[in-house]
């Protein structure tokens, strides 16, 4: 029993010890961001929460809106102040709940939602999502988010960290017998914009594969209706207009495949909600604002010629909705 117990004992110690040395190595960089007031969430959040009831507009979604949305064309577009306020793999739930916060200090007109299928499968990324949640002034909010948002899968994510770093240390181990370059800082940021500028190149362009779609993602839609009625009645509640966009791919990833799950199911879906419009900027007025591959970075994160080019149809689609 003894001999038990003291294996017992030493399996703990070094569970503690690996989730310790986890947190040095994951935790610590974005400590000293936030000390250094460089931390990409701390500046959002601390743009929310100290200019109160300043912004007309905010965005949410994930990477692709905070790349594709830039608050200087827009404010230029419509005489507003516009918040960027997507982060990165922003889970739909995320989505509600930050919103929730954000309600707390600010009252927008607008309230802008991007989506595309892989934010309400049942896969997330619990680094991301909790450094978010994080910054959340209100202990309620960000209790509500992991208990609600993501049940006992979230609970055990946010108190283990091996869980919740588990694909970066992955990706780590992996990176060991590769070659690839070290990602550039992400540093050039206006209102929780994005300034990217690098364009993608024909190697990129030559690898893409088939946008999202039911067979190649794991789309939970009864997770995205959940969440989706949770932003609209709050939205509702507040009188606030709520506008839904599927955000643009590079034309050549499109060509790959005529599946039209993800743009069909937005479309019927959000039909049902008669004071909520949808746009698909894939194809909003795509004789005016036509996309190129040279608009993205990458396979799916517009550039800054590609923001300019969506903040225009975002700017066209407000305008035209108002008048």
């Amino acid at each position: 029993m003894k001999k038990f117990l003291k294996h017992i004992t030493y399996g703990l110690f070094f569970f503690v010890l690996i989730n310790l040395l986890i947190v040095l190595k994951y935790e610590y960089p974005a400590y000293e961001a936030i000390k250094n007031k460089t931390h990409k969430n701390y500046l959002k959040w601390n743009s929310i929460h100290t200019n109160k009831n300043t912004y007309d507009l905010i965005i949410l979604g994930s990477s692709r809106c905070y790349t594709g949305f830039n608050p200087k064309v827009i404010d230029s577009g419509l005489s507003i102040e516009s918040f960027n306020m997507g982060t990165s793999a922003q889970d739909i739930a995320e989505s509600y709940y930050s919103l929730v916060e954000i309600l707390e200090y600010q009252k927008p007109k607008y309230v802008v939602l991007g989506t595309f299928l892989n934010l309400s499968d049942d896969t997330h990324d619990y680094y991301q999502i909790f450094s978010n949640a994080s910054f959340f002034k209100s202990s309620k909010n960000k209790f509500d988010l992991v208990t609600d948002g993501y049940g006992s899968e979230g609970i055990a994510n946010y108190l283990i960290p091996l869980m919740k770093f588990n694909n970066y240390i992955k990706q780590d181990l992996m990176s060991v017998f590769s070659n690839k370059p070290e990602k550039t800082p992400e540093t050039d940021w206006y209102k929780g914009f994005l300034k990217e500028t690098a364009i993608i190149s024909q190697a990129q362009i030559e690898a893409l594969k088939p946008i999202p779609n039911f067979s190649n993602t794991a789309f939970n839609k009864e997770r995205f209706k959940t969440f989706l009625n949770k932003i609209y009645d709050l939205t509702k509640e507040k009188g606030i207009k709520l506008i839904v966009l599927r955000t643009p791919y590079p034309p050549s990833r499109l060509k790959l495949s005529d599946n039209t799950d993800e743009e069909s199911f937005y479309k019927t879906y959000l039909n049902n909600y008669k004071d909520v419009d949808y746009y698909d900027l894939n194809n909003y007025k795509a004789e005016v604002f036509k996309y190129e591959d040279s608009d993205f970075s990458d396979y799916h994160h517009a550039n800054i010629e590609g923001a300019y080019k969506m903040s225009q149809q975002l700017v066209d689609i407000i305008k035209t909705n108002s008048n």
